[in-house]
């Protein structure tokens, strides 16, 4: 374990490629933290409570540089890699990150869940057409393992609720591909505050839970984040009642393991480390 923090390690990344940053700019402190080195157009994701959890966060950033950099050369509304510094992953003081353009958008404010229905169509069209090596439901299996496993470290689940979690999940799962055998790359994470409002529209960004399934579990996605009850009439009447109502059984599994993790660690149950410790 090194002594740097998150942010120190960010700058630290952009002075190494001759990027000059007195103020940076943190965008999000959540499951990652993103700092804009202001004033140049970049901006660094760090992976901090996402690396406690999983262990291993490299393969969750490589697999986003790599789809955000095929979605890019196909023309998809994607946030561009940044011409300052390469996308990486990199690993700075311990910490794993990855470096993107900044995009001028509006802080704060999300699109509507009905406009981010017709991004995410777009991004879907573009995402069938590109070749990239994703997990099947990443999120909702081999992710959702790695959250299981790390409340079960906190003391917060016991291995017998865990087994029963996961014999509700195989069978979601087996239901979803059962009323939905169509398979394809998915953003993995589809809600509005996953993309960015900008001049020109919609940018999707956050690209780390990308996965291969069926639409519906992108749709589950947005059905329970996007704030808008007419989503889900929509979605219902394209997928299918039985495959929404499996991605949304599936998605409620993913989200209160999560929610479990954020409000242990909001409460100090939980104590990640401040300094780095992803091995190289």
């Amino acid at each position: 374990m090194t002594g740097g923090t998150a942010l120190a390690a960010a700058v630290a990344l952009g002075a190494a490629h001759g990027i000059r940053c007195a103020e940076p700019r943190i965008l999000k402190d959540g499951s990652n933290l993103l700092v804009h080195l202001a004033p140049a157009p970049v901006v660094v994701r760090v992976a901090t409570f996402t690396a406690w959890v999983r262990g291993d966060p490299l393969p969750y950033l490589r697999r986003e540089v790599e789809l955000t950099r095929a979605l890019g050369k196909s023309g998809a509304s994607v946030a561009p890699m940044s011409p300052l510094a390469p996308p990486g992953p990199h690993v700075v003081d311990g910490w794993a990150m990855t470096a993107t353009a900044y995009i001028d958008h509006e802080p704060g404010t999300a699109p509507s869940g009905l406009a981010t229905l017709e991004a995410l169509d777009d991004l879907h069209r573009h995402l069938g057409a590109v070749a990239v090596d994703v997990p099947l439901l990443g999120p909702a299996c081999d992710d959702l393992d790695q959250a299981w496993s790390a409340l079960v470290r906190a003391g917060l689940l016991e291995d017998v609720a865990v087994a029963s979690l996961r014999a509700a999940r195989d069978g979601l799962v087996a239901e979803l591909l059962g009323a939905a055998p169509t398979i394809q790359p998915l953003h993995g994470d589809a809600f509005p505050r996953n993309s960015l409002l900008s001049p020109d529209g919609i940018v999707w960004i956050d690209f780390e839970d990308a996965c291969a399934g069926p639409v519906a579990w992108d749709h589950a996605v947005l059905i329970r984040q996007g704030r808008d009850p007419g989503l889900e009439q929509i979605l219902r009447a394209r997928d299918g009642d039985r495959a929404i109502d499996a991605a949304l059984a599936l998605r409620g599994l993913q989200s209160d393991a999560w929610t479990l993790l954020h409000d242990a660690r909001d409460q100090g149950v939980i104590v990640v480390p401040s300094a780095g410790w992803v091995a190289t």
